[in-house]
């Protein structure tokens, strides 16, 4: 008798907490006699792992929007540099016409008695050197080219003579004139008196009069005029920097 119920006790199903029999099943969980599923302690465990990779994903979500974000904010800076661009263009052609009033009599000048000497009050040179690489700015890389070496730095602009007054915009206008005639060219016309002529000089012939009927004589030709650089730079908001070139004759 006693022997049967140790036998008895020997094979019965374990319990878990009262009135709950637990049985093992092929599956993670165990079936208790209540008809419910139990978890395992090994099936808790593994919990922990889906956690992890959980954290995984959120800091790489993060690390996605935090770049998002800056892709972002550096298009709107670019944005507004171009617009910075775009509103230094009306105070360039201030500048431009500035320049003009220095050498022409029909815009309102000229501030400038001989075209043929370098004239520092009105920022201007007689002559222009393209292959002087302390001058222009070819090849520089952070320049375009082209630049006058005055221009090159806002502190080197600052120290011209002919400054224009800051539009409400805070952008600063500064600008040079070159007369486009190159000192080391040796040619029959620049016979070291500075006067422009062809060979050394780019010139340009004005447009005639033109005749109106066909017995009058030819019209009047006008000797050809030097063509004369002017290079403008913009200093505005934000560090934003433009030049502008313009020729006149």
């Amino acid at each position: 008798m006693m022997m049967a119920r140790m036998k008895r006790k020997a094979s019965s199903p374990r319990k878990r907490g009262p009135g709950v029999v637990l049985r093992e099943t092929l599956d993670s969980r165990v079936r208790g006699n209540d008809g419910r599923k139990h978890l395992t302690a090994s099936f808790v465990q593994q919990r922990g792992v889906v956690l992890f990779i959980a954290l995984i994903v959120m800091v790489a979500m993060s690390l996605a929007a935090i770049a998002l974000i800056r892709s972002v904010d550096t298009t709107s800076q670019v944005i507004g540099n171009l617009a910075f661009r775009q509103a230094s263009i009306l105070p360039a052609n201030l500048a431009i016409e500035d320049a003009a009033s220095g050498l022409f009599v029909d815009a309102g000048g000229p501030r400038i008695a001989n075209v043929t000497a370098d004239d520092a009050t009105q920022n201007y040179f007689a002559t222009h050197k393209p292959d002087d690489p302390t001058w222009d700015s070819k090849g520089k890389l952070s320049l375009p080219d082209g630049v006058p070496q005055p221009l090159w730095t806002k502190t080197a602009a600052a120290a011209l003579t002919r400054q224009l007054p800051a539009d409400g915009a805070g952008n600063t206008i500064t600008y040079i004139v070159e007369r486009m005639c190159n000192p080391d060219v040796v040619a029959p016309g620049n016979d070291g008196t500075g006067k422009a002529s062809e060979g050394w000089c780019d010139l340009g012939t004005p447009k005639g009069g033109g005749k109106h009927t066909i017995n009058e004589a030819a019209a009047f030709n006008f000797p050809p005029q030097p063509f004369y650089r002017v290079t403008v730079r913009v200093d505005g908001p934000q560090n934003t920097v433009s030049f502008l070139q313009a020729m006149l004759r």
